[in-house]
């Protein structure tokens, strides 16, 4: 069995990386009657966090289509990707906030270019499991891209948070169910599994764990940390930028409060990046965090993906100071105290979900 999988890879951000692992896995359970190969698209083919026998990466089609250095390689690509697509007995497509009609550093309407994917899998009469996607509209006119890409009949939708289930229900697309992030899974699917095993079951059971210190919705302030032990303990910062205000002296000069008081604690402060993305320097943690390093005193940073993942999977922190959704979700896993600060929708929806 061939599986055609459409991700956000680039190689440079955990939470994407962690997404494609355990979904291959997942399908690798789903179907292992059938002993899946898999197809994995990607932007970047120097970089691969995941490695399997079962899976073989691509490029994208198009990369950088104007450019008149790239057409020979777009060229290839495009033929590569109705190879793959013809030959593929699924087509699966996740990527977190995948389906969206703004992008700072991209002027065109992503909608489009997922229609013009989507002309070929009907083309075909390709069956597509849209995979726990999340959907982000701003302009009420792309409403009917959306329906005309979901309301394929060949199909199979999972939503990941309660926005995205909406927007679907009312463009009248039906059958779609909300699935938990499968980063959720990421201890338990590093281990043989039965068949059939109920993955919703072991979310669950990982949610009703007692895991947080403190959970807080917007206005933070340093009075959020008073009573809580730090003395002696390993704290480490999964921030981003832009969360705390969209003035960047006022962000650091916040940033560099939490550090001082955390050390006045007696605590060890190391940063936490998850985005080392080349190509959105807005998300990329590790250099605004380098930055934030270089004006303050014995403040430690990680420095690779896989340094970061190694810090959750084996357990070399204390407390988590968070408000990246996957920090939670990966100290909730692997059961490591955290703090958070909830900026956005989806990781107010989660926090409500957890003990």
């Amino acid at each position: 069995m061939l599986i055609s999988i459409f991700a956000s890879i680039w190689a440079w951000n955990l939470w994407d990386e962690l997404i494609l692992k355990n979904e291959i896995k997942i399908l690798k359970q789903k179907f292992q009657d059938r002993n899946p190969k898999f197809i994995v698209y990607s932007y970047d083919l120097e970089n691969i966090f995941f490695e399997d026998e079962s899976v073989e990466y691509r490029e994208y089609f198009p990369i950088d289509i104007k450019n008149p250095r790239k057409i020979l390689k777009n060229i290839k690509n495009f033929f590569v990707f109705l190879k793959y697509t013809f030959l593929s007995d699924l087509i699966v497509i996740w990527w977190w906030w995948l389906f969206f009609d703004n992008e700072v550093w991209n002027k065109k309407n992503p909608l489009d270019l997922w229609l013009f994917r989507m002309n070929f899998f009907k083309f075909f009469l390709k069956k597509i499991y849209f995979f726990r996607v999340g959907i982000n509209i701003k302009n009420k006119n792309s409403l009917e891209k959306i329906h005309k890409i979901f309301a394929w009949k060949r199909k199979k939708i999972e939503v990941r948070d309660n926005y995205s289930l909406k927007i679907l229900e009312d463009l009248w697309i039906e059958n779609v169910i909300k699935k938990y992030d499968p980063v959720f899974l990421d201890k338990f699917l590093d281990f043989p599994l039965k068949k059939n095993k109920f993955f919703d079951e072991e979310v669950s059971n990982i949610l009703n764990k007692k895991i947080s210190i403190k959970k807080i919705f917007k206005n933070f302030s340093l009075k959020d940390l008073e009573n809580i032990d730090f003395k002696d303990k390993k704290v480490w910062i999964a921030f981003r930028s832009s969360y705390f205000s969209i003035d960047p002296e006022l962000e650091i000069l916040m940033v560099k409060e939490i550090i001082e008081f955390l050390q006045k604690s007696w605590a060890k402060v190391i940063f936490l990046p998850h985005s080392f993305s080349k190509t959105d320097v807005l998300s990329n943690d590790f250099l605004w965090m380098q930055f934030i390093q270089k004006k303050t005193k014995n403040v430690e940073i990680t420095t690779s993906l896989k340094e970061t993942y190694d810090v959750y999977k084996n357990k070399k922190v204390d407390i988590i100071f968070a408000q990246r959704l996957h920090s939670i979700i990966l100290s909730q896993v692997y059961e490591i105290p955290f703090i958070w600060i909830s900026y956005t929708t989806k990781t107010t929806e989660l926090l409500s979900e957890l003990k």
